[in-house]
């Protein structure tokens, strides 16, 4: 019975290409946004929070600037800045949360480059897991299966979840939905390596959130 439970289960999985597929089309719900800037504080093991502000500038381009280090950034494949967690959390989480203003292919082809460079096998299918106390879809290795690099998609609105990568480094993004985050971001993002928190970015406000079909001014800035 249980097996047959399982196939049954397993049959209501859409197939990776439709999951990514609808990861990018999410993106084209925040309209003509050209830039969004959250304001929060970043986290390392070395010390306490320090303010700090993230800018995603679409697409696929960020900075993350922090009280006493020199500014991070992320523009398509290039990264410049401090090599550390803070910088590897924004290589892995950007390319993920700036694919507004590509067409859809090149968006579902953008995260099928980010899951590939860290060793995902999309090839390998997709199930079911949950995240905190919500449920998503596993890319990449059965779930439960923390030893494969697995790119998660949360199931109610596909916004990625987490990218575990070839060795164990692990993003996580959390708590979509919150006012903070403009509801359209993880209000939460984690760096964990060797099983310990490596990078934690937290926003407190967001500006610039524009949704399709909003009234706006011209967002020609840079």
């Amino acid at each position: 019975m249980k097996a047959i439970l399982a196939a049954l289960l397993l049959a209501y999985v859409p197939s990776p290409t439709s999951l990514l597929r609808k990861a990018a089309q999410r993106g084209q719900q925040l309209g003509k946004t050209r830039e969004v800037t959250m304001t929060g504080t970043l986290t390392a093991p070395s010390g306490p929070p320090h303010p700090g502000t993230l800018t995603l500038h679409f697409p696929s381009s960020c900075k993350l600037e922090s009280e006493g280090s020199a500014p991070l950034s992320v523009k398509g494949n290039a990264a410049e800045g401090t090599a550390g967690p803070a910088l590897k959390l924004l290589q892995l989480a950007c390319p993920l949360l700036t694919t507004r203003g590509l067409a859809t292919n090149e968006a579902v082809g953008t995260f099928r480059a980010v899951a590939s460079n860290v060793g995902v096998e999309l090839s390998a299918g997709a199930s079911l897991a949950r995240l905190v106390d919500r449920v998503v879809y596993v890319l990449g290795a059965p779930a439960h299966d923390p030893a494969r690099p697995q790119l998660w998609l949360y199931k109610d609105s596909r916004a990625p979840a987490r990218l575990i990568a070839q060795g164990g480094t692990d993003l996580r993004l959390l708590q979509y939905g919150d006012p903070a985050a403009a509801d359209w971001f993880p209000r939460v993002m984690e760096l964990w390596q060797d099983g310990q928190l490596a990078a934690r970015f937290e926003v407190l406000e967001t500006r610039g959130v524009r949704p399709a079909g909003e009234d706006e001014d011209d967002d020609s800035r840079e």
